[in-house]
């Protein structure tokens, strides 16, 4: 399966051919959802965190890994996952940033209306992952 979104072909369409299948609101989310570069960021936040404890709270490595990691996405999404469209690539590397925040991220302890970043990024990252595919027209 690629990971290109294919909306409607209407040269496809009128001749019936192969081509003239879309993708369906689930493999829209799917295709949305960078979960190789999300699963990276878990891992190398984990081992960040860890260390962060034993520091006394200085989460710079965190915004180090989180900055870095946001800079590698789009041209891993263009090379190596080979989407090639710039909207898939905008709106699936805004994915990465809303899962980070709801994991936590360098920003989990601050404070906004009286809850966490982390609380919600939670409560946010449900809404965004049933809207986006909603939203998105290539």
């Amino acid at each position: 399966m690629s990971r290109n979104i294919i909306t409607k072909n209407p040269i496809g369409t009128l001749l019936n051919q192969p081509g003239a299948q879309t993708d369906e609101y689930v493999s829209k989310i799917i295709k949305l959802i960078p979960a190789e570069i999300v699963s990276v960021y878990l891992a190398v936040f984990n081992i960040a965190d860890s260390n962060r404890q034993q520091t006394n709270g200085n989460n710079g490595l965190q915004w180090m890994v989180f900055v870095l990691i946001l800079i590698i996405t789009p041209f891993y999404l263009k090379k190596i996952a080979g989407i090639t469209g710039t909207k898939q690539i905008i709106f699936c590397t805004i994915s990465f940033v809303v899962w980070v925040f709801s994991m936590g991220g360098p920003l989990k302890d601050v404070m906004i209306w009286g809850n966490t970043m982390q609380f919600l990024g939670a409560v946010f990252l449900p809404i965004y992952t049933l809207a986006i595919p909603l939203v998105y027209e290539k």
